[in-house]
């Protein structure tokens, strides 16, 4: 009899501690909306993609990391005529000298963090920029700059890369520490959105629509990586034309 009730005493401390860890490695989640306009087979598109962090226990989310988000098969990249900035001087320069023909899309963010017994949220701008190429594929930057509470700009990386059915291509981004106060916790990403590409202009072919849409729709994916050493993942899907 006591054999048994230690064991069931272990059992039962095993998996409490299971559940805690599994709480704790889902308290951070993630949730993507993508669209584009216009949304009609094959033609000039933009593509705005909408992600939302939040804390199932109603806390500031973690801090992100790195991110990979995934494009559905049949997106169109076409990269002609569109030119080149590096990280390097885009942190340095804040965009300022990088060619115009190498922007390729803006949007917005909202970050916060919880300081003591304040909450600081700050809004940030965007901009989208193509790099130079690495390893022989294309990669993205995208620089963030917020000016009030705090004056701080973070530089994204991504790299294009081959993906797996019903992908085509992902967005490999790794996502450095956003700073607060000097002794205090790093940022978190609450919302962001960025549009890439548009439907005339320079960037009229920058993307177009696939050709063809599955039954369910145009498929996306994320998976995304906190500084706690947890991670998410999120599906969502644009209706056909």
């Amino acid at each position: 009899m006591r054999l048994k009730l230690s064991t069931l005493c272990i059992a039962a401390t095993l998996a409490l501690c299971a559940s805690l860890t599994t709480g704790a490695q889902a308290a951070t989640v993630a949730s993507i909306a993508p669209s584009f306009a216009p949304n009609h087979a094959g033609v000039g598109t933009a593509l705005t993609l909408g992600i939302t962090f939040s804390n199932q226990q109603g806390a500031v989310p973690e801090p992100l990391t790195h991110m990979v988000v995934h494009l559905p098969a049949g997106l169109s990249i076409n990269l002609r005529g569109i030119g080149t900035c590096s990280r390097a001087h885009l942190e340095k320069q804040l965009g300022h000298g990088c060619p115009a023909s190498a922007r390729v899309g803006s949007g917005s963010a909202q970050v916060g963090a919880h300081l003591g017994a304040i909450n600081l949220n700050e809004h940030a701008s965007l901009t989208a920029w193509r790099g130079p190429n690495q390893g022989g594929r294309s990669t993205l930057q995208i620089l963030g700059i917020g000016l009030s509470p705090l004056e701080e700009h973070v530089v994204l990386s991504g790299v294009l890369e081959p993906d797996s059915a019903p992908y085509g291509q992902k967005l490999v981004m790794t996502v450095p520490p956003i700073p607060t106060l000097t002794g205090e916790a790093n940022a978190s990403v609450l919302h962001t959105s960025v549009t890439i590409g548009a439907a005339r202009g320079r960037l009229g072919g920058l993307l177009r629509v696939p050709r063809t849409c599955p039954a369910h729709g145009f498929a996306f994916g994320g998976d995304f990586g906190y500084a706690d050493a947890s991670s998410s993942s999120t599906t969502a899907t644009i209706p056909c034309p």
